[in-house]
């Protein structure tokens, strides 16, 4: 039994029009194969960062995922409490229910500080045997979750975007 945390880009970072571009499409179908096949291997814990893009795609597939393994955990580990307050209002009831099926959540700041993203980036990492990252090199807060996870020593399953 071990954990499994994501990182990866943020919407704006990808090249997609949006969560229909055929993309897009394929990103999430491979994420949650990959997902698939870690559970079947024994992962028994996954965290999510439940940022928008990557991260919310990974939480939604592993409750997917629960339908088959009952047994797994979901456990959202947020940078501050008001994390969405800035997302547009669909986005947000779609964190928030999100964050409602989760079955923890650990949040790092009560209020957003200088520092709380890479605090919980920090966090994700310490928590996983495996570190799920969808990263092609761009810089920065994935960038530095890698090299992170890279620096634990954690190991990494790298699916390119594209």
């Amino acid at each position: 039994m071990y954990g499994v945390s994501f990182t990866g880009y943020r919407p704006g970072k990808l090249n997609f029009f949006g969560e229909d571009d055929p993309m897009c499409v394929d990103l999430k179908r491979r994420l949650s194969r990959k997902i698939a096949e870690l559970a079947d291997a024994g992962a028994d814990r996954f965290f999510s960062g439940m940022a928008l893009g990557v991260d919310t795609w990974c939480a939604e597939a592993v409750l997917e995922l629960k339908k088959k393994f009952p047994q797994i955990t979901l456990t959202a580990v947020i940078p501050c409490r008001n994390q969405d307050m800035k997302w547009a209002f669909g986005e947000r009831e779609r964190y928030r229910g999100l964050l409602a099926k989760c079955d923890k959540v650990i949040c790092v700041s009560e209020e957003y500080v200088s520092g709380c993203m890479q605090k919980r980036n920090r966090v994700l990492v310490d928590l996983c045997d495996i570190l799920v990252a969808v990263y092609d090199g761009k810089s920065g807060g994935t960038e530095y979750t890698v090299n992170y996870a890279e620096k634990c020593r954690k190991k990494i399953v790298l699916i390119p975007p594209m």
